[in-house]
């Protein structure tokens, strides 16, 4: 029967059971669980459960319309349930986390692994889901669809001692699993200094449809600059902008000197390209194009003969995914070439980068396939 708030109360012979060995709802008042409406619908496609009032096919069909009305999401919810729980996970949903004494702001649902339980152990991941054609949006901190939410829920949810964890739903109902983390991209290669900028403005240099050539590059200052190209030095027109602007002192707070460049008036008078390409360098970094990949840059930890480039960096102001299903391919790209995909996000606190990946083999929830 119904209970207040759409839920459903079981108190069927095997009540007991659905708790104590799925964690399946809570325990309500009296002999029985209280239920949420995609926990209805796993248990009665995967639990083999009568519910009083949904007997046959007809019933159940009845039922599913009349909360479909209530609650659009409930068909995504209880594809995005069973791709969790099928595998063994035990799954506290949102609605429940009151009962439990759990604070989990943002998330829907909180996931243990299939040899704990809610009753005695803590959980190990918290879960948010989006469709595949929800939008990614820039800057607003307040969207859940964010970037910058993505980032500020993940800081929260690895503070809580949990993995972050994103299911992203198709139009086929077909479920995806991906992890949340903030990446700290560091190298080893010099970071650039006010006399190595200046000694670069310096030389001669042609004009070039997308930066410039600079024909002597023997006594290049800094490896992690340019590339070498028939004895000179290649520089795209982002490399181009900072040390232009930089060295015109068209940057307040930037004296030329000898000491490594301040990160302090960077980010103005130039453009987002610009102020995260000086963030990646005086991180270490030694970059490259990153186009074979989709991406902006390629990064380095040193040199390019010491091994593969780790990191593939987007600029947000002329690339990204749009929505999760661009978000979700981007992201396989790069681990299916051993890379990880981040995307960067500026807060007061500087540059920071949010990375979206695919997590261990033995944790992708998928829901079964359907023909």
């Amino acid at each position: 029967m119904g209970t207040p708030g759409g839920r459903m109360f079981f108190d069927g012979p095997s009540y007991s059971r659905l708790w104590e060995k799925s964690a399946i709802g809570i325990i309500s008042d009296g002999q029985g669980i209280s239920l949420t409406d995609c926990e209805v619908v796993f248990c009665r496609d995967h639990r083999s459960i009568n519910f009083e009032g949904i007997i046959d096919w007809k019933d159940y069909s009845r039922w599913l319309s009349d909360r479909v009305r209530d609650n659009p999401n409930i068909l995504r919810e209880s594809s995005v349930l069973e791709a969790l729980r099928v595998p063994g996970n035990k799954v506290v949903l949102s609605e429940n986390f009151e009962f439990f004494g759990y604070q989990a702001p943002g998330s829907w649902a909180l996931r243990w692994n299939s040899d704990c339980h809610p009753s005695r152990d803590e959980p190990v991941s918290e879960i948010v889901w989006f469709r595949s054609d929800d939008l990614l949006h820039e800057g607003d901190n307040d969207s859940k669809s964010s970037f910058g939410w993505l980032l500020n829920w993940c800081d929260q949810v690895n503070g809580r001692g949990r993995i972050p964890e994103v299911l992203v739903i198709d139009e086929e109902q077909s479920v995806v699993t991906y992890r949340l983390s903030e990446a700290d991209p560091l190298g080893k290669m010099g970071k650039p200094t006010n006399a190595d900028f200046t000694t670069i403005n310096d030389l001669s240099s042609e004009s070039q449809d997308n930066g410039v050539f600079i024909p002597e590059g023997s006594n290049w200052p800094l490896e992690s600059i340019g590339i070498p190209l028939h004895g000179g030095r290649q520089l795209d027109s982002i490399e181009v902008e900072l040390i232009s602007k930089y060295c015109s002192n068209q940057i307040s707070g930037n004296e030329i000197g000898t000491n490594t460049v301040s990160m302090e008036g960077m980010n103005d008078g130039i453009s987002i390209s610009a102020r995260i390409l000086s963030d990646l360098w005086l991180r270490g970094l030694n970059t490259r194009s990153g186009f074979k990949y989709g991406t902006t840059w390629r990064c380095y930890p040193g040199n390019l003969d010491e091994g593969h480039a780790p990191w593939l960096v987007v600029d947000p102001s002329k690339e990204g995914p749009s929505n999760w299903s661009e978000a979700c391919l981007s992201s396989r790209l790069a681990s299916g070439v051993n890379k990880n995909w981040i995307y960067p996000i500026y807060d007061r606190d500087g540059w920071r980068y949010l990375q979206i990946s695919r997590p261990p083999s033995d944790s992708r929830w998928s829901n079964p396939r359907r023909t």
